[in-house]
């Protein structure tokens, strides 16, 4: 049997937590809160709490309703109404992280529990305690490796520095090289969702047993506008967090060089670069906040190409829901295999080549009578990407710790 855990709670965490149910394996699912239907009904009759019943939503997953849990509600719901006025910031997500690992590292002695599986920065405690038993450890490793990741940060300020906040680089005061590398040390799998993050891995642990598990999309939700294209300029998209881990910088620069007429870019995430450069957007660029699932569809909708320029990755959701919107994408190597995309559906470009990025754009914006084959092609490329597959991809990798 396998105790899983993870400290919120999200789709591939889900679909993890079900492979194992399904199965029959699932010793226990260790969250701080999964929130059935009645408590967000309880919770969206106060006012004052229906922000907070919107984002706890998000963790609803009435598939596991009737799976064993382990839950830890009173610190989450004093973590959420800390974060709900202003206060707490990371430092919350580490003490979520350490109520996991505390949590596990009790329960793995169960005699039948016989594997634990958890992501980074949650798993150190548990996986000594397993070791210590002689129990498998089972990491899951949703971005890059953290050690590969500090090099290109270092790289990327030196490069980008006029496009740094005032602060400068976000703060690494909460942040556990040291426990991240004794994790990687002690699992006896690790599963990664792309050949980008076993590459990570790769060069600082040659011989560690990695499997790959490509996340999924939920494509009843994620779906296509339909064959009418809107009238107007040709818009393009970008949906995520706007720094320059996500080569945001790389974009605007290459979008002014493009120049092109009758075209707009509209950019939607929390901006996490200088205000300057916020200040400075062309006219053709239009920047929105940070929205809910349904207000990004409705984007999605109303956009016919989406970039996404990241230089680091692990496997961008966004990408798939795009795609399953039916929008060509241009995305950089740091995410997209020959497996998601290829140039019936869209164009990879080498993270950090603004000239590769003009070209697309410009090719876009001479191949406008391509877009709806270019559309129905995204869209069937990536109803291959089910959550059924992952699920049965991590069920085939954990089948030997079992």
């Amino acid at each position: 049997m396998i105790l899983f855990g993870h400290p919120a709670g999200n789709p591939n965490s889900h679909h993890a937590a079900l492979a194992h149910f399904e199965k029959g394996r699932l010793a226990a699912f260790c969250v701080p809160w999964m929130p059935s239907t009645a408590a967000l009904q309880i919770l969206k009759a106060v006012p004052q709490l229906r922000p907070m019943a919107q984002r706890l939503s998000r963790r609803m997953f009435p598939l596991l309703e009737g799976a064993p849990k382990i839950q830890g509600r009173l610190g989450e719901f004093r973590r959420l109404f800390l974060r709900a006025i202003g206060m707490g910031g990371e430092r919350l997500s580490y003490e979520a992280n350490d109520w996991v690992m505390r949590t596990m590292r009790h329960a793995c002695r169960r005699t039948e529990v016989s594997a634990v599986h958890c992501y980074e920065d949650a798993s150190l405690w548990q996986f000594q305690e397993a070791k210590r038993l002689g129990k498998a450890c089972i990491y899951d490793m949703p971005i890059g490796y953290y050690p590969a990741w500090e090099r290109k940060q270092a790289e990327l300020a030196r490069q980008f520095s006029d496009w740094l906040p005032a602060p400068g680089l976000p703060s690494e005061k909460f942040v556990r090289p040291e426990q991240k590398r004794l994790e990687m040390e002690l699992a006896d799998l690790v599963l990664a969702p792309s050949l980008f993050v076993e590459n990570t891995i790769r060069d600082f642990y040659p011989e560690k047993k990695i499997a790959r598990a490509s996340y999924g999309v939920d494509l009843d939700f994620w779906n296509p506008r339909g064959p009418s294209r809107p009238p107007g300029p040709l818009r393009f998209i970008y949906v995520g967090q706007l720094s320059i881990r996500k080569g945001i910088p790389v974009l605007l620069r290459a979008w002014k060089q493009a120049g092109l007429t009758d075209a707009t870019l509209t950019l939607v995430g929390n901006w996490q670069l200088a205000e300057h450069s916020r200040r400075e957007l062309d006219k053709t660029v239009e920047y929105h906040g940070p929205c809910a699932s349904w207000e990004i569809r409705r984007w999605f909708h109303a956009s016919d190409v989406f970039l996404f320029p990241s230089f680091f990755e692990g496997f961008a959701l966004v990408v798939l829901e795009a795609m399953a919107c039916g929008l060509p994408v241009v995305a950089s190597d740091a995410i997209i295999g020959s497996d998601m995309l290829d140039d019936s559906s869209g164009r990879a470009t080498q993270a950090g080549d603004i000239d590769g990025l003009v070209h697309c754009l410009r090719w876009f914006s001479e191949h406008r009578d391509s877009l709806q084959a270019m559309s129905e092609a995204a869209r069937s490329k990536v109803e291959r990407f089910s959550w059924e597959r992952y699920r049965q991809c991590v069920s085939s990798a954990v089948s030997p710790f079992v």
